[in-house]
């Protein structure tokens, strides 16, 4: 293990910065990276030794939806709240053995403006919030619910084959106009998630909303101790607020 000092642009220095060198012979990246960035709660990852106050947040980051469009990573940032943006929080948990991880609680999910009609001591679960996670996992009889409720909405949209684990899917190729419902996730702690189509929906060609498109939704898999996940899709656009000496997480809408 190393000591540097770190800059990340424009103007963010951490000095003492340890970081280690992994050589990993069967996992050679291919994509032009070179290496990993630890935002976990670990005790020597990036997120953990970034010098904070109380008018700052550890990190935030918001993920863009492809190529096109540009995101962001800020460390050691300004309370969005003090810089004049909206944000709401949820309340932070950790979840033994995987401590360092993010785990919200659950505690709703709205499709077209309508609640799921499910109890809310079995609908809340933890919820892990990553990025290395494509899709959104919920409980399967949670997912079950969501999935009946987007079909009957998408009822007269033309149905495609499943792909892969996502089973609901549509093909839009040929249409001039798309509506489907509004899914929103509310956690405990006050927030909520608001996914439009692009947060939402996998399409075969992200450029192209009218192309296949499936609902990128998932039942959590029963190894995974049925643990939720909230993946990369649908924090795109958002800025994702991290602040650990409150114990909470921010969301703030339309943020790339």
């Amino acid at each position: 293990m190393e000591k540097d000092t770190l800059t990340v642009a424009p103007s963010v220095h951490v000095r003492g910065f340890r970081f280690l060198c992994l050589e990993m012979m069967s996992e050679v990246p291919t994509d032009g990276t070179s290496g990993v960035l630890d935002l976990s709660r670990n005790r020597y990852s990036l997120a953990s030794q970034v010098s904070l106050s109380p008018d700052t947040v550890a990190f935030s980051y918001c993920l863009p939806r492809g190529a096109e469009s540009q995101g962001f990573l800020s460390l050691g940032t300004t309370r969005p709240e003090l810089a004049g943006r909206r944000v709401s929080y949820a309340t932070l948990y950790s979840r033994f053995p995987r401590r360092n991880l993010y785990f919200l609680k659950l505690t709703g999910v709205r499709i077209g403006g309508t609640e799921l009609l499910i109890p809310t001591e079995p609908l809340a679960s933890d919820a892990l919030i990553e990025v290395q996670t494509t899709f959104t996992y919920l409980k399967p009889y949670v997912y079950e619910d969501l999935r009946e409720v987007f079909r009957a909405w998408m009822s007269n949209y033309k149905v495609a084959p499943s792909s892969g684990e996502l089973d609901t899917c549509y093909d839009f190729t040929g249409l001039n106009t798309l509506e489907v419902p509004i899914i929103t996730l509310s956690f405990q702690g006050g927030a909520s998630l608001e996914l439009g189509i692009e947060q939402m929906m996998y399409f075969s060609n992200p450029h192209n909303i009218f192309s296949v498109a499936c609902l990128a939704f998932a039942p959590a898999p029963a190894y995974g101790s049925g643990v939720s996940v909230i993946g990369s899709l649908a924090q795109a656009y958002t800025e994702v607020v991290y602040d650990l000496i409150g114990g909470k997480v921010g969301f703030v809408d339309n943020r790339c």
